[in-house]
């Protein structure tokens, strides 16, 4: 369903310039509508970005904190404008289901659960799920829906993806998770103390578990729970107090212009890998992120199945 939303909207983004480009055309500005309608979305994204980015050094100056400067910062703004592009002009509206789950066997070894942010679906983790595997790695990507719905709710999805790796492979899973889907894990954890023990380990990539400035102007049901010290996130965060936690790996990065600051990415008692220059869909694809999904899964494949 995610991916028919974003269909039909980079549709209407479509025709829409396409109109805007024929006014122009009309007024006698000819070139200028061919080159809006040719290359309006591309600079609308990058605009976007540099909005963000923008925002992002603005409440950093605000609040004396440590941010992105300099070229990390143009180097953000094209990079992001890029991911952004690739994920929701192609990836997610078209490819979300090109790579079918491989959950794999029991002489697979443990598997990677997969689950994906704020207005994305399993698409977003296609060049992942490529790496995945090429290295025989069994894994399960996730579509969360309804689009703006309850993170409480996406729970259910969650556990059934978790339930199918372990039977499959006879190990518990490793946890991926980028942005929102790092809540819905959590939520996921707080539902059933037994939870934490069907996981080997989970690795949150940019998750607002300190809550998301930029979510202030977001109305959706799933963005009002994700603003800083909403109730929704002060009872999640009060519930799991008491609950063993599997292994928690949280990666994150001051230059992230979507989760800010970077200390909102975090856990406590996870370990924390920071990324110096990359920004938040940057962070799903990072390197280190790779490294610590890989920590993850040796760590599992010394556990089975309870």
């Amino acid at each position: 369903m995610t991916a028919i939303w974003l269909r039909r909207l980079l549709l209407a983004q479509l025709v829409l310039l396409g109109f805007a480009g024929a006014v122009l055309a009309a007024f006698g500005h000819g070139a200028e509508g061919v080159l809006l309608a040719l290359f309006g979305l591309p600079l609308a994204y990058l605009a976007l970005t540099s909005l963000h980015v923008a925002l992002l050094s603005l409440w950093c100056a605000r609040h004396a904190t440590p941010c992105c400067r300099g070229t990390a910062r143009a180097r953000v703004w094209i990079t992001e404008s890029w991911l952004q592009m690739r994920a929701f002009i192609w990836l997610q509206p078209w490819r979300a289901r090109t790579r079918p789950d491989s959950p794999g066997t029991p002489q697979n070894g443990p598997g990677v659960v997969l689950v994906h942010g704020y207005l994305c679906n399993r698409g977003f983790w296609n060049p992942l799920l490529a790496r995945l595997e090429a290295q025989r790695t069994p894994w399960v990507a996730v579509n969360l829906e309804p689009m703006f719905g309850d993170i409480a709710s996406y729970a259910r999805i969650i556990d059934a993806a978790v339930t199918q790796l372990a039977t499959s492979t006879g190990r518990a899973p490793v946890i991926l998770a980028h942005s929102m889907g790092g809540l819905a894990v959590r939520a996921w954890l707080a539902e059933d103390a037994t939870h934490a023990q069907r996981v080997a380990g989970m690795v949150t990539v940019g998750s607002p578990h300190g809550g998301a400035w930029i979510a202030r102007w977001g109305a959706t049901f799933n963005a009002l729970q994700m603003r800083p010290a909403s109730p929704w996130l002060q009872s999640l965060q009060s519930r799991e107090s008491h609950m063993r936690q599997p292994p928690i790996w949280c990666v994150s990065s001051a230059c992230d212009q979507l989760v800010y600051p970077e200390q909102a990415a975090l856990l406590p008692g996870a370990v924390p890998v920071h990324v110096a220059k990359a920004g938040h869909l940057g962070l799903a694809f990072d390197p280190a992120t790779w490294a610590a999904l890989g920590a993850a899964l040796r760590l599992a494949s010394g556990r089975t199945h309870p």
